[in-house]
């Protein structure tokens, strides 16, 4: 089923929405995964990133959280790729029964314009190599891939990471 407007349903997550961030995180990360973590997500997970930052949710109304992102900002404990200076997009994630109708885009730009509004410079993100699609929706927003600032986690797993500059 299409969502009719996905931005018009995006919300900042509440406590009761824990368990259901973890199971999508879990989906998207460890399920359906491509490196990296190998254990399921927990509430704790989802209280860590909403202490270090703001965590934004599509709701369908009834029918459950179909995506979620985190938006640490400017200098937050946490951030993996961003510079002093920027702000930082996580674990943007949609449930793979909603995929395809501009979840993702819809919450990349909620996320964006909130930075813009804060007077950030810039949004850093990382990606796995081999999400290919996440990495089709980034650079089609603008954002540009900054490969001297790759790395490999210690997992031994890469980070691909792009950035969008916010003033210009």
């Amino acid at each position: 089923m299409v969502e009719p407007n996905p931005a018009a349903a995006i919300r900042e997550a509440a406590e009761e929405d824990a368990e259901s961030i973890a199971d999508l995180w879990t989906e998207a990360y460890v399920t359906l995964g491509v490196g990296g973590r190998s254990t399921p997500y927990t509430a704790g997970d989802f209280r860590d990133s909403a202490g270090r930052g703001r965590v934004f949710v599509v709701d369908r109304a009834g029918r459950g959280i179909a995506g979620v992102v985190v938006l640490l900002a400017p200098g937050a404990p946490g951030r993996v790729v961003a510079d002093q200076d920027e702000a930082e997009l996580s674990r943007l994630a949609v449930a793979s029964s909603a995929r395809g109708v501009g979840i993702g885009r819809a919450l990349t730009r909620f996320c964006e314009e909130r930075a813009r509004a804060a007077g950030w410079s810039a949004i850093a993100l990382w990606s796995r190599p081999r999400q290919v699609e996440a990495h089709r929706l980034y650079e089609s927003l603008g954002y540009r891939r900054v490969p001297r600032r790759d790395s490999v986690d210690d997992t031994g797993h890469g980070r691909f990471v792009f950035r969008l500059a916010l003033d210009g």
